[in-house]
C-alpha cells in the first residue's frame, strides 16, 4: 500500500499537463491512434509509412487504455496510462523480489528506491515502450531469482518467467532476452554448473513464450496490401537493431562509460549509494541472492556500454537489480554507516552533489529560456533538487539508513511533482505543436482540406492535427492553399516571399504567427499560418477623353 501511494504521488501528476513530446512518444501515440482509426491492430503505421521498428505490444496496451477512457484520439494522457501502470508494477515486482530474495525490509526499501529513481519517473510519464519493458523485465527477473535461490522448482515461477519473456519480446524485441540471457550465462559460469538450466524447464517454457510472440509475428509477416508490411522482421533487424549495434544510430552514439556518467542523473537520488551498494555486494558475492543481483546488473551493463548507440533509458531494465542491492545495504545499519562516513565517502558525496545541483540549474535555465521565467514553482523545484545535495553533504552521515530513505524519497517526490505538473507544462516555447493547434482552430471555420506543414514535421503536430496532415515544403504548402480555397498551411516566416511568388496574383494572408524552440532539431523557429485569398480584381480605369 505504501509503495502504491508513493507511485501515485510520483506518476499521476503531469500525465495530462505535459504536452505530447517529440519524437518517439508522439510517433507511438500516432501509430496507436491509427490502429484505432483503421481497426488494423496488426500493422503499425505512421501516416502512410510502415513503422517496422518495435513489435505491437505497447500499441495494443495504449489502444486499450484510450478505448477504456473514451477520450478523443488526440488527447495524450490516456496513451500514457500504460507507462504509469507499468512503472508501478515494476516497483511492486522489485519489492516482491527483495522480500523473497532477502527480507521484507529490503523489499520495501528497494521498491521505494526504484519508484523514486529519476529515469523511472520520467519514463512513467511518456507513452512508449520503456516503462512497460521495465515491468516485464522486472517480473521475469524476480521469477528467475526465485528459481535460482530456492531449493525446489516452483512451477508458477517458471511459467511466469517464460510468460514475462514473451511479453517483453512483444514489447521491444530481444532486449529482455539479453538481460535474462546474460544473467543466466553469468550464473552458470560463476557457479561452474550448467545443469541448473534444467530448472528453467525450457521444454515447457519455450512453447509458452512462443505462443505469446508468434501469432502477431506470423500475422504481420503475412503481408498485406503493401509489400513493406510483410517485411517487419527483416526491417526491424536490418534498419533498427543492427545500426544500433554497429554505430551511433540517429546521432545517439556515445563512448563506453557514458551510462556510468549519465547514471549520476538517471539514477538520482540513489546514484549516491550505487557505488557503495555494488562494492559491498561484491564482497558478499557468495550469497546466492547477492550473486543473482550482481549477475543481473553487471554483465548486461557492460554490453550496453559497448554498444555504440546509447540513450539514457536503455539501461533502465537493470535498475531494479541496483535498487535491490541498495535496499540490501540500507537494511544493514553498520554497512550503511561505514559506507557514508570517512574522508573518501565525504569526497564522493561532494562529487555526487553536482548531480542535484545540475538538476536545479537545469530547471532554472529551462524556465528562463523556454518558459515564463523564474517564479515560485521554478524556485520550489530547484530547491527540492538542491536540498538533496545539502542533505547528502551535511546530514547523511548523522542519520540512519531509514531516515535517509525517507528524506531522499520525499525530496524526489516533491521535485517530481513540481517538475511534471508545474515546470514542464509551462515551457510553452518548446510546445510548438499545441500552439499551432490553437492557432489553426481559431481559423477553422472554412477548412476544406487538412492543414499542410512546411519544414515543421514533428510527430506531435501530426498527432494533434490529424493523420491526414500534409507534410511538405514551402512550395507544396503554397500549392496546397492555392488548390483548396480556404485551406490553411504553416510555413517558416522567412519563406513567405517565396510562397507569395508562387501564388502570383492570389494574395497570401498571414492568419497567425508562432515562434518557439524545436528541441528535436535544437533551433528556434518562427512560423506563419497562411491561407490564400481570391485573385485581386483589376482596378478599373477612367475612360479617356
Amino acid at each position: 500500500m505504501l509503495l502504491t501511494l508513493l507511485c501515485a504521488l510520483l506518476y499521476l501528476p503531469g500525465l495530462s499537463a505535459i504536452p505530447p513530446t517529440d519524437r518517439d512518444e508522439s510517433r507511438f501515440m500516432q501509430a496507436t491512434k491509427q490502429m484505432l482509426e483503421t481497426g488494423d491492430w496488426v500493422h503499425i503505421k505512421f501516416q502512410d509509412e510502415p513503422r517496422n521498428k518495435k513489435p505491437a505490444g505497447i500499441y495494443w496496451m495504449q489502444a486499450v487504455a484510450v478505448s477504456a477512457f473514451g477520450q478523443e484520439l488526440n488527447v495524450a494522457w490516456p496513451y500514457r496510462v500504460p507507462s504509469a501502470i507499468a512503472a508501478w508494477l515494476a516497483v511492486l515486482a522489485t519489492a516482491y523480489a527483495g522480500r523473497k530474495l532477502f527480507n521484507p525490509a529490503t523489499g520495501l526499501a528497494a521498491g521505494a528506491v526504484l519508484a523514486t529513481t529519476f529515469i523511472v519517473v520520467v519514463e512513467a510519464h511518456i507513452a512508449k515502450t520503456d516503462a512497460a519493458l521495465l515491468a516485464a523485465t522486472t517480473v521475469a527477473m524476480a521469477m528467475l531469482g526465485r528459481i535460482y535461490t530456492e531449493p525446489t522448482v516452483s512451477w508458477p515461477s517458471v511459467l511466469a518467467f517464460w510468460a514475462a519473456l514473451g511479453v517483453g519480446i512483444l514489447l521491444k524485441g530481444p532486449v529482455i532476452l539479453l538481460v535474462a540471457g546474460a544473467t543466466i550465462l553469468t550464473l552458470c559460469v560463476a557457479d561452474r554448473d550448467f545443469k541448473g538450466l534444467k530448472t528453467l524447464q525450457p521444454l515447457a517454457g519455450l512453447p509458452l513464450m512462443l505462443a505469446i510472440v508468434l501469432p502477431w509475428l506470423i500475422a504481420v509477416s503475412g503481408g498485406g496490401t503493401e509489400t513493406a508490411q510483410g517485411n517487419f522482421l527483416s526491417e526491424a533487424v536490418l534498419n533498427d537493431l543492427l545500426p544500433k549495434l554497429i554505430g551511433g544510430h540517429e546521432s545517439h552514439g556515445a563512448p563506453p562509460g557514458a551510462y556510468l556518467l549519465a547514471g549520476l542523473l538517471t539514477a538520482w537520488p540513489w546514484s549516491l549509494l550505487a557505488p557503495l551498494a555494488v562494492i559491498a555486494a561484491w564482497k558478499q558475492r557468495t550469497v546466492p541472492a547477492v550473486r543473482f543481483c550482481l549477475a543481473w546488473l553487471i554483465p548486461a551493463w557492460i554490453v550496453f556500454e559497448i554498444v555504440p548507440t546509447k540513450l539514457p533509458h536503455y539501461t533502465m531494465p537493470l535498475y531494479p537489480a541496483l535498487a535491490l542491492l541498495i535496499g540490501y545495504i540500507l537494511s544493514d545499519a553498520q554497512a550503511f554507516k561505514n559506507g557514508v562516513t570517512g574522508k573518501a565517502a565525504l569526497a564522493w558525496r561532494i562529487v555526487w552533489a553536482v548531480a542535484p545541483l545540475a538538476l536545479a540549474g537545469g530547471v532554472i535555465f529551462a524556465a528562463r529560456q523556454y518558459g515564463p521565467g523564474v517564479d515560485a514553482i521554478t524556485i520550489a523545484a530547484a530547491t527540492f533538487a538542491g536540498l538533496t545535495a545539502l542533505f547528502v553533504i551535511f546530514g547523511i552521515a548523522r542519520v540512519t539508513a531509514r531516515t535517509t530513505v525517507i528524506v531522499c524519497a520525499a525530496l524526489a517526490v516533491l521535485f517530481a511533482v513540481t517538475l511534471t505538473e508545474g515546470v514542464i507544462p509551462r515551457l510553452t516555447h518548446m510546445a510548438i505543436s499545441p500552439r499551432l493547434v490553437l492557432a489553426l482552430k481559431e481559423h477553422a471555420t472554412a477548412q476544406p482540406a487538412p492543414a499542410a506543414l512546411a519544414e515543421f514535421h514533428e510527430p506531435s503536430a501530426v498527432f494533434l492535427l490529424g493523420t491526414d496532415t500534409l507534410l511538405t515544403n514551402s512550395t507544396g504548402a503554397a500549392q496546397h492553399v492555392l488548390a483548396h480555397p480556404g485551406a490553411v498551411a504553416v510555413v517558416p516566416k522567412q519563406e513567405l516571399d517565396t510562397v507569395q511568388s508562387i501564388a502570383g496574383d492570389r494574395p497570401i494572408t498571414v492568419l497567425d504567427s508562432i515562434g518557439g524552440y524545436n528541441y528535436s532539431r535544437g533551433r528556434w523557429l518562427r512560423l506563419a499560418v497562411i491561407t490564400a485569398g481570391t485573385p485581386a480584381e483589376p482596378t478599373p480605369t477612367e475612360p479617356g477623353p
